[in-house]
């Protein structure tokens, strides 16, 4: 399968950014503007449950970033600031001034840039387990980096790829086999290889961030939702000691006006797993 021929139950739009760029997001609806940022590895398929009831109130562009889903492959840095301007490219191409993010991991980690970066074009932030409080050692990182490499995500076998999906989900949902299911069928793509070198360069994106050391710098206001049965955040590969309480606090000791909401019987996926608690605390944060 070719990143193309993924099923989206979306209708996308191409936007070229510039010459060999060009991201595939969805337009829809009216009202605030609400951009949508998935995580390491993900796509707009990751907001399957949430852009149809959130359109009929707001203006939602969900995007696939560059190297993922059905956005070009070609390679960048794969850093926090690359896909922050990204964004705002993006919303200049698209006529559209200030605007609302929803972000979730790793997309928290960017909206958490952005609010930082432009805080003129950044209204409020709606964060789904997001990265961002975690500072690595130059130990950390290498393990870091050598577990999510290249090769790594190259060569992963069908159960390790399950895997690496499952474990973002306190109790898997059944209409969430599709995640699984289109990771094993991309390894046959042409361009899978740009992919995942992506994905490597993003993980050591997130990772040699700047934003732990400046989220106290973060103005716009917050709501952060997490799973209680999170096994990704914090990061228990590195930081068995960081305990998500712990974690949590940090949001709070430096972010001046933040919410954070904890949903029972979640994981990492809040967005997927409590759709309906996550559709409606959204829409009440942003209006």
């Amino acid at each position: 399968m070719e990143f193309d021929s993924l099923q989206y139950l979306f209708p996308v739009i191409k936007t070229q950014i510039e010459p060999g760029l060009t991201i595939v997001h969805t337009d829809m609806g009216d009202g605030e503007p609400v951009v949508f940022i998935h995580g390491l590895g993900s796509y707009i398929p990751a907001w399957n449950k949430n852009l149809t009831t959130l359109s009929k109130h707001l203006r939602c562009i969900a995007i696939d970033l560059p190297g993922y889903g059905k956005s070009s492959k070609s390679l960048h840095t794969g850093t926090m600031d690359f896909y922050a301007e990204l964004v705002i490219k993006l919303m200049d191409k698209l006529g559209i001034g200030k605007f609302n993010i929803c972000g979730h991991s790793m997309g928290g980690v960017i909206a958490f840039k952005l609010a930082i970066e432009f805080p003129d074009r950044v209204n409020k932030l709606f964060l789904s387990a997001p990265g961002g409080a975690e500072i690595y050692s130059d130990d950390e990182k290498l393990l870091v980096e050598n577990f999510i490499s290249t090769e790594r995500m190259i060569n992963n076998d069908d159960n390790q790829i399950r895997n690496n999906v499952l474990v973002n989900f306190h109790i898997f949902p059944d209409d969430a086999w599709f995640m699984i299911s289109d990771r094993i069928a991309i390894r046959k793509a042409g361009e899978f290889a740009a992919h995942a070198e992506i994905i490597a360069r993003s993980a050591s994106g997130v990772i040699n961030s700047d934003v732990p050391f400046r989220l106290s710098e973060v103005k716009s206001k917050t709501m952060i939702i997490f799973g209680d049965n999170d096994k990704l955040i914090p990061n228990r590969f590195v930081h068995p000691e960081l305990t998500p309480e712990e974690m949590i606090n940090i949001f709070r000791l430096n972010i001046r006006s933040l919410h954070i909401k904890i949903y029972p019987d979640c994981g990492h996926f809040p967005q997927f797993e409590s759709p309906n608690q996550f559709n409606r605390d959204l829409l009440n944060f942003i209006l």
